[in-house]
């Protein structure tokens, strides 16, 4: 997948709270359209190794905290 579409889709979660609710209702069914599977587990897992490989390591943090225990943030 590109490294485009990866940051696209980070910067989604991040910023779009529906998104983020969508998520977090169905990981894998609201992903697999963008992502790759292995790219899908690497955010669903907290990868940090495949996510700074795939571009979204300096913003693991603010992502996780978006996620943190399934509740998106405001």
């Amino acid at each position: 997948m590109a490294v485009e579409q990866f940051e696209t889709v980070i910067g989604r979660l991040m910023r779009d709270k529906s998104f983020r609710v969508k998520y977090c209702e169905d990981p894998d069914g609201t992903l697999e359209s963008y992502l790759t599977p292995e790219e899908i587990r690497a955010i669903k897992t907290g990868d940090g190794h495949r996510l700074t490989l795939l571009g979204c390591g300096e913003k693991w943090e603010e992502l996780h905290a978006a996620l943190c225990d399934g509740h998106p943030a405001d």
